[in-house]
């Protein structure tokens, strides 16, 4: 879902650029909007009741179709926003209200249809819940009471969809303002405004997310006890300062944690209901380490750099395989002809860039995935007393993303744009067991991509002040 939320948002921005390509008048484009939330729900719909049919007659292989479907449930979407932003749709909404407008309408479109998905699986999700309530309490474990429909698509929203925009599109709404400012204050430059905006709702963003996100997804402090002393005194024996452990209320909806903050001060780390209640202690832990070898390897900072890296070398490649074909199919051509063919290939160098640079940061951050994966397995082992990894800190982390997959619904071999396949980490982690933890693969070529992805930035900046 990440990934088509962050392409819809791309479309979006450059709805300017490409409206008029398929010349469908401003009203097919409004349906195409209507249509990319309206799609999802029809699809949706069928797909649960053929589930629902399914479960009635203790069958599994519609409901696993269904929660196969979910996840590309927003490129469906995505088919409808890219034929509203290349209708010309984008140039009355621009002309009325701006580029600000035209991007809010077509982003807008994305996020209702990834509600609708939520609100189409509600009956399927209660289903689950309901006809697991025994085996729940035969092994002991939290009941929670399902929550109503509404209910359920704002916890799913609270839960996947705000953690991940909210930090999408502060800085462009910042960057906008700062622009305006600008432009309201005679400055002949706004663009350099709206990056400055930009960069500073960012970098504010990452120094307070740990002050904003307990408040936003109503944040409890994890109670006093022996699972607290014991994750506290993990993030001790990993030299990793966390202020704060905090329990992720998500109706048991959600297996997932997370980490946050730059400083040790303002750290914290969050732990879903679901995952504290249904993961044996030592599978807590390993989830507990795993996130804490993300500050351990320095992974948000350096991801700031690969990030960059991913961007310009998708420029570098892009740039000039357009200059090129550009000189060399408009040689004889019109004016008019050449003004449309700068036009076509600078939407295509922008839309290899885009491609590019997702594609070789998904790359990267898999690799920080396993990297944190690896670092989980070591800590484990090193509180053993070993210098190799043990079959127990193996399976301890195995047996931790069996149960997200698990609990999330997730089918393990489902690729992950960020994260990988569960199957394809597990499998990786058995390729540990016996290894000592020094001089690894997976830290090697994460040392050759940080400091070159590094060089690769000090590179673009330098180059062009030296020229």
């Amino acid at each position: 879902m990440q990934l088509a939320i962050i392409v819809q948002l791309f479309v979006a921005l450059l709805a300017g650029e490409i409206a008029g390509a398929l010349a469908f008048p401003a009203w097919i484009g409004a349906i195409a909007v209507v249509l990319a939330p309206l799609s999802v729900l029809v699809v949706g719909s069928w797909k649960v009741r053929r589930a629902l049919c399914a479960m009635d007659r203790m069958e599994t292989a519609s409901v696993d179709a269904l929660f196969a479907w979910m996840p590309r449930a927003p490129w469906l979407a995505t088919m409808w926003i890219v034929i509203a932003a290349a209708s010309e749709l984008p140039t009355e909404l621009i002309a009325h209200g701006g580029i600000a407008a035209s991007a809010s309408v077509l982003f807008s479109a994305g996020i209702a249809a990834a509600l609708v998905a939520s609100f189409v699986l509600y009956p399927v999700e209660r289903r689950v819940r309901e006809s697991s309530v025994v085996r729940t309490l035969d092994a002991g474990h939290a009941v929670h009471p399902m929550p109503s429909r509404v209910g359920y698509v704002w916890a799913q929203a609270r839960a996947g969809l705000v953690p991940f925009v909210v930090p999408l599109i502060v800085p462009l709404v910042f960057g906008e303002v700062a622009a305006r400012v600008a432009l309201a204050n005679g400055a002949t430059d706004p663009e350099s405004w709206r990056l400055v905006g930009m960069i500073a709702a960012a970098a504010a963003l990452v120094v307070l997310v740990p002050l904003i996100v307990p408040p936003l997804l109503g944040l409890k402090r994890l109670a006093a006890g022996s699972l607290r002393d014991e994750l506290e005194q993990l993030a001790r024996e990993a030299r990793v300062g966390v202020s704060e452990i905090w329990v992720w209320p998500t109706q048991g909806l959600v297996a997932n944690a997370a980490v946050m903050g730059l400083f040790p001060r303002l750290r914290c780390v969050m732990l879903s209901d679901t995952l504290l209640e249904y993961m044996p202690r030592e599978q807590i832990l390993a989830v507990m380490a795993h996130e804490l070898g993300h500050v351990a390897r320095r992974h948000l900072v350096w991801m700031v750099a690969v990030i960059s890296a991913c961007w310009t070398l998708a420029g570098l490649i892009a740039d000039p395989l357009a200059q090129a074909i550009f000189l060399d199919v408009s040689v004889g051509g019109t004016d008019a002809e050449i003004a449309e063919l700068a036009r076509w290939l600078a939407l295509t160098r922008d839309a290899l860039i885009v491609v590019a640079a997702l594609w070789m940061f998904g790359w990267s951050s898999r690799r920080f995935e396993r990297q944190a994966d690896t670092y989980a397995v070591q800590v484990l082992s090193a509180r053993a007393g070993s210098t190799e990894a043990t079959p127990a800190a193996v399976d301890a982390m195995v047996g931790a993303l069996g149960a997200v997959a698990f609990l999330n619904h997730v089918p393990r071999a489902r690729p992950s744009w960020r994260h990988g396949s569960i199957q394809w980490r597990q499998e990786y982690l058995r390729t540990l067991l016996g290894r000592t933890h020094a001089n690894l693969p997976i830290d090697r070529l994460l040392a050759w991509l940080r400091w070159s992805a590094l060089l690769l930035v000090l590179l673009a900046l330098l180059v062009p002040r030296v020229a």
